[in-house]
Parts: structure tokens; C-alpha cells; sequence
């Protein structure tokens, strides 16, 4: 219950976002922007938009065969794009856990593995993620952005500063650094490690100290892939081909709505879309993705339209969606399985 109240609050923020940023965009100029997009790189966007997701299954592909060599391209496959069905349909982000049970009934791994392994091609997508925010932090020198007073309803326009910006980026470069530094020295000594944090988060609540110390557990149990450094590497490798793909169709999207964009602006753009939609949200992460992509464009393009930014933002949230949801619910089909009955599972896991 705690789950779907969490989930409708989501909803209703996500609702809100989504009418603030149509608040200060005239419906007219939104509807020219989507007419007046180029249906071939619109359908170009989408090669490698599909890639993205067959790259990441081959990324965890080598994560997960560490320790068990027979898992099949189609089990891995099933599992992934379950998950993110769930992740787009169900409340509190459950898809992470979805993805760990599907993988732990179609190959027989206990469900704390199958968990530890999910977990750690998480961490591996930070590497990703870390590449975005090192490009960004070396390319991208942002300007003032100026949000009209329309999208809120103030009496002025509201200047965001660079340097805000900046130190946004910088702060999130090191958040994600301390992350990976952290699971490093869990790899090394783990009991340290989660001794640490039991003293750390006891002052707090012990409830709170042993769901760390179980969460730090299940890492713990997945690092050991890093025993294996070709397997790693493979791992890393088509980790970065698949956020390339996303780059890619970032800038297939630009070309579309034929904005005058820099090079670096589907970088800048994967880094909004992925801080905005890690915080819990609304199912489907409405208004979430909107807001990442829209707010990461009027930082990179100056004197940008917000109607032709939010066309670009809705396009890009609606071809992820299908693609999801095809892939999803083919997934879910040809295994037998019900989306509902997993998600009902998921709660032994939390």
C-alpha cells in the first residue's frame, strides 16, 4: 500500500512538472515543433535507441556468467526488459528487484545473487554515467539560463547562473567518484566496510544500519566478478558502447527538430535525464524525463524555443516507452510470466 500512495504522489508531481513546463509553451509553436520534425532521422534515432538495449544485456551478460557460465542470452534478455516494463509501469521503482526475481526463476540462482548481480551492473552503469559527466565537465561551459516567468508564474524572469551550474556538475562527479571508491575498498575488505557503515548508520536507526548492512552484503557477493579482469573489461566495454547508443539517439533527435545544437549537448543531455528520473517518482518517471531534457537543452542551446525543447523531450519519452513496452510485454508473453505476480514477489526481497 505504502508503495502505490508513493507511487500516486509520483504521479501527481510528475503531472505538475509536465503542466509547468506546458505553462510557459504556447501550444501553437509545440505543435509546429512535432509536425515540422524529419520523420527519417526520427526513425534513424531509433537504430540506435534498440541497439542500447541488446548492448546492455551483452553487458551483463558477462557479470552475470561469472558465476553461473550457463545463462542464456534469452533469460538475460527476458529479465532485463521485464524489468524495465516494471520500472515503467509500477510504483516505487521496483524494476531493479522485478529484474532480480525473473532472473533468479528462470536460471535456479538464489535470489540474493541474482540481486547482488543486478546491483552490480548498476554500479557498472555508473562507469557510464561517470563518462557522460567527464566529457561534460571538459567541453561544456554553460550559459546563463533565463526561465521565463510564464513556466512559474513569477513576476521576473529567473536567471540561473553558470556558475551554479558548474558546481552542480562538479558535485555530482564526486558523489559518483566516492560511490565507485567505496565499492572498491568494499571489494578489499569488506568486513570493514560494513562494519563502518553499521557504526555510522546505528547512530541513526538500527533499522536503517542492517538494511545497509544487507544492501552492502548483496554488493559484496556480486564484486567477486571482478576476479575475472577480461570479463570486466568486456563488461565496461559495451557498458560505454551503450551510452554511446543513447548519445547517438540524442543526437538524432536534435537533428530532427533541427536545433542548432553543439557537440557536446547529447552528453550534457543523458546526465539531465539520468539525475532527474534516479529520484523516486511517478511511474514511467513523467515529468521527470521531460524536465531533465528540457532544462539540459536550455542550458547547452542558447535562445532555444521551449516549445521545440519540449516536443524533442515528449518524442524522445515516447520512443523510449514503446520500445519498452514491446520488448516488455513480448518478454513477458513468451516466459509465461504476469508482471503483477512479480512485482508481489519483489517484496520478500525489500
Amino acid at each position: 500500500m505504502k508503495n502505490y500512495v508513493r507511487a500516486a504522489i509520483g504521479l501527481v508531481v510528475g503531472i505538475v512538472m509536465l503542466a509547468i513546463l506546458f505553462r510557459g509553451t504556447s501550444w501553437t509553436e509545440f505543435r509546429t515543433s512535432i509536425l515540422a520534425a524529419d520523420p527519417l532521422w526520427l526513425a534513424g534515432a531509433l537504430v540506435p535507441l534498440v541497439a542500447s538495449f541488446f548492448f546492455r544485456i551483452l553487458r551483463w551478460g558477462y557479470i552475470v556468467r561469472a558465476v553461473h557460465p550457463h545463462t542464456s542470452f534469452r533469460n538475460l534478455f527476458s529479465a532485463t526488459q521485464i524489468g524495465f516494463l516494471a520500472n515503467f509501469l509500477l510504483p516505487a521503482r521496483i524494476g531493479e528487484l522485478v529484474r532480480a526475481v525473473v532472473l533468479a526463476r528462470l536460471t535456479r540462482l538464489p535470489a540474493t545473487q541474482s540481486l547482488a548481480l543486478v546491483a552490480l551492473d548498476r554500479v557498472n552503469d555508473l562507469i557510464g554515467l561517470l563518462t557522460m559527466i567527464a566529457v561534460a565537465l571538459i567541453s561544456f561551459r554553460p550559459h546563463p539560463v533565463e526561465i521565463p516567468a510564464s513556466v512559474l508564474g513569477t513576476k521576473d524572469n529567473i536567471l540561473i547562473r553558470p556558475e551554479y551550474l558548474n558546481r552542480a556538475e562538479a558535485a555530482a562527479a564526486l558523489f559518483f567518484v566516492i560511490m565507485c571508491v567505496g565499492l572498491a575498498a568494499l571489494y578489499i575488505s569488506r568486513a570493514f566496510v560494513i562494519r563502518v557503515s553499521d557504526a555510522i548508520f546505528g547512530v541513526i536507526s538500527q533499522k536503517l544500519a542492517e538494511r545497509v548492512h544487507k544492501l552492502l552484503d548483496h554488493f559484496a557477493q556480486g564484486l567477486h566478478v571482478f576476479r575475472s579482469p577480461m570479463d570486466m573489461a568486456k563488461s565496461v566495454a559495451f557498458n560505454l558502447v551503450t551510452w554511446g547508443c543513447f548519445v547517438l539517439f540524442s543526437a538524432a533527435l536534435c537533428e530532427a527538430f533541427r536545433l542548432d545544437w553543439p557537440w557536446y549537448a547529447p552528453f550534457v543531455m543523458q546526465i539531465g535525464v539520468a539525475v532527474f528520473i534516479s529520484v523516486p517518482g511517478a511511474p514511467g518517471f513523467i515529468g521527470q524525463f521531460q524536465l531533465g531534457v528540457v532544462a539540459s537543452l536550455l542550458m547547452t542551446i542558447p535562445n532555444l524555443n521551449l516549445g521545440d525543447a519540449l516536443a524533442l523531450a515528449i518524442v524522445s519519452h515516447v520512443a523510449n516507452f514503446v520500445c519498452v513496452a514491446i520488448l516488455g510485454v513480448f518478454s513477458l508473453y513468451r516466459e509465461g510470466l504476469n508482471l503483477f505476480e512479480l512485482s508481489r514477489q519483489t517484496e520478500k526481497m525489500q
